[in-house]
């Protein structure tokens, strides 16, 4: 049995998708367990099984550019000896054991592995990664850095494993260190106060005697055979036992990656491109050198070339006062949400809530009339108001039915063929702002909260409505990502809490209170349904006028650029130089403007998928196109119905009337 081991990605490739339907349709691997397997930090175990299987998926991954290894792991040969006391001289180390001496000589091969074994580091690299992913979004997943990792397994239970290998790279000897088991005096004037930093110095230590260090400290970080960090009952010495055995088994592992050795993607050489590229330049300025039999004076000129424009690069990609990685601000925060009340909603008035108010105005407005008394009592018993309440029933039934239809005849589309006009596609939500519930506080592309207060009656009434419905998400599949805006539109959300003010996290802290707020979220990463409206972003920024005025005025602030046009050369610009300038810099807008709509923006970038007047926007979480149409039919079958009772009573009242 071989293992396929790759090391992940943290920014996965553009062709990811292309490559994860090669796996499952070539090799029958599972879509969703490679993704995992492929990106993140640290290695993983792709699959297992027989050699010459894996050979071809090797193959497929060193053409995609996936470092990996592909091993026959052996059995532990031995535990890790545990350290007593050490002796350091110019030539060696040597760790006194129970058993017998272990002794690293200089310049010899190393493998260090350093670990935690209670799941703190596990823990911190949890929170690290549900922060980053809250503030920075799934592209852009900040994993914990390797002084972190070494800081966190300090503060932790550390333990240092030392494996020694030989001229063949088999591990020869093992040792295991833990801090405070062993006696520091043999560190000399390397010696502190502290085990924890007794032990950091031996890691040190070891790396400076070493020819060839390998350092590891992954181990509860990754899912590797046998290599599992248990976390229940720590205080138990049989978990104790079983840990210290994952990690010589981790420790083994991570030998037998070292004796077989990564296969690494092809790698063109660069230097002989760049040297070619340059040769191939000169030719083509002089093409007689290459007759006259040259190229051997040619290649070392085109060296020359090709150090001075690595050296020009390097001094233009690494300034000297480069901000650091970690200002990266991640997502752009979102706008305030909006908040909203039943009744200043436009459909409110046009729903039947409006037109039932309108008839509740009506009669309560004046009872001790006896004209208005009269004209209720006409319109009662000709029939006229069962009849507009039947005429509103029909219109909600067919508006179901339509939206049935309208899902039934719209194909599903992918977002990469996403054409103007009314389109269903179906994809992954994805958030485009750092947006975060505000009760719960999960990451997510859209929320509403309702608030409540009770009344004297001791009822529960809506207070306030807020939803973040003016933050745009993007919705992506295997093809690619394109943009929503679910302004007007009801969200129908698949995940629903409910709490109290003052509650922390969605634990409910008391059961008395005078308000509560109900909480709808389409969590970030969900699978959605969307039927809308794809049209083409209004373009934003500076229209052309705006960018002539603004060039204009940078031109008159730039009295260098300004003299080019000076023709006369008497130092100052007349209107006939003035007219010149001002044609030349609109030519220059003009031309830097098409420049830029000739370029290939992405699908997100200049497509929208939202409400148009007239025109429905469904955004569900439901994964099947039937149990939405089923919905709607379920609605519109009622309606029918009572529409139908409605009317026949309204023609009764009036045949009796009559």
């Amino acid at each position: 049995m071989s293992y396929l081991i790759v090391e992940q990605q943290q920014k996965p490739p553009e062709n990811l998708p292309e490559i994860l339907k090669e796996l499952a349709q070539r090799f029958q691997l599972d879509i969703y367990q490679c993704r995992q397997r492929l990106t993140g930090r640290g290695l993983s175990l792709l699959t297992r099984g027989k050699r010459e299987t894996l050979e071809k998926i090797s193959a497929f991954l060193q053409r995609t550019n996936f470092t990996h290894w592909l091993v026959e792991p052996s059995k532990s040969g031995f535990v890790p000896l545990k350290v007593r006391n050490l002796q350091i001289s110019s030539e060696q180390i040597t760790f006194g054991c129970q058993k017998k001496q272990v002794v690293i000589p200089k310049g010899a091969t190393i493998l260090a592995v350093f670990a935690e074994t209670t799941g703190e580091l596990a823990d911190k690299s949890v929170t690290q990664l549900l922060s980053s992913h809250a503030y920075r979004g799934r592209d852009d997943i900040r994993h914990l850095g390797e002084n972190k990792i070494h800081n966190i397994i300090l503060q932790g239970k550390p333990v240092l494993d030392l494996y020694l290998f030989d001229e063949k790279m088999q591990v020869k000897d093992a040792v295991r260190i833990f801090p405070g088991k062993f006696d520091p005096k043999g560190l000399g004037e390397r010696a502190t106060l502290s085990s924890k930093h007794n032990l950091e110095q031996i890691l040190k230590l070891a790396e400076e005697y070493s020819g060839e260090f390998h350092l590891q400290t992954d181990f509860g970080l990754i899912n590797l055979p046998g290599c599992i960090l248990q976390r229940e009952d720590l205080e138990n010495l049989e978990t104790q036992r079983q840990n210290l055995l994952s990690l010589a088994r981790y420790g083994w592992l991570m030998a037998d990656l070292i004796k077989a050795g990564p296969v690494m993607p092809p790698q063109q050489n660069k230097e002989d491109n760049l040297n070619g590229a340059v040769t191939a330049a000169i030719l083509m300025q002089n093409p007689a050198l290459a007759a006259e039999g040259q190229l051997d004076e040619i290649l070392p000129v085109a060296k020359e070339i090709n150090a001075e424009i690595d050296s020009a690069s390097a001094s233009e990609k690494q300034p000297e006062n480069l901000a650091p990685d970690t200002a990266d601000p991640g997502l752009p925060p979102p706008p305030p949400a909006r908040s909203e009340t039943g009744w200043s909603k436009p459909s409110f008035w046009y729903g039947g809530a409006g037109a039932a108010i309108a008839v509740t105005f009506i009669f309560l407005i004046d009872t001790d009339n006896e004209q208005l008394n009269q004209f209720a009592y006409v319109s009662f018993a000709t029939g006229a108001i069962p009849l507009l309440l039947a005429i509103l029933l029909f219109w909600y039934a067919f508006y179901f039915l339509r939206m049935k239809r309208q899902i039934e005849n719209t194909p599903t589309s992918k977002v990469r063929s996403v054409a103007m006009g009314m389109v269903e596609i179906k994809g992954q939500a994805i958030r485009k702002f750092a947006l975060i519930s505000p009760m719960s506080n999960v990451p997510c592309v859209f929320y509403r909260l309702t608030k409540y207060r009770r009344n004297m009656k001791n009822q529960w009434q809506v207070s306030s409505v807020s939803s973040s419905d003016n933050v745009p998400f993007l919705l992506e599949d295997d093809t690619g990502r394109v943009e929503i805006n679910p302004a007007e539109c009801r969200v129908s959300a698949g995940s629903k809490q409910e709490g109290i003010p003052g509650q922390v996290g969605l634990i409910r802290l008391s059961h008395d209170s005078d308000e509560k707020w109900v909480e709808e979220v389409v969590v970030d990463g969900t699978l959605l349904y969307i039927l809308g409206y794809a049209s083409v972003k209004r373009v934003e920024g500076a229209t052309l006028t705006e960018q002539k005025i603004t060039a204009l005025r940078e031109l008159k602030q730039n009295h260098r650029d300004l003299q080019q046009f000076d023709r006369d050369g008497d130092g100052e610009i007349d209107v006939d130089e003035w007219d010149a300038a001002r044609a030349a810099v609109e030519e220059k807008v003009m031309r830097d403007s098409l420049k830029n709509l000739q370029q290939r923006k992405k699908q997100e970038e200049h497509i929208v998928i939202g409400k148009k007047k007239g025109r429905p926007l469904i955004i569900t979480e439901t994964h099947s196109e039937d149990s939405l149409t089923s919905r709607f039919l379920y609605y519109s079958i009622p309606l029918f119905l009572a529409a139908t009772m409605v009317t026949g009573g309204a023609i009764y009242l009036l045949l009796n009337y009559l």
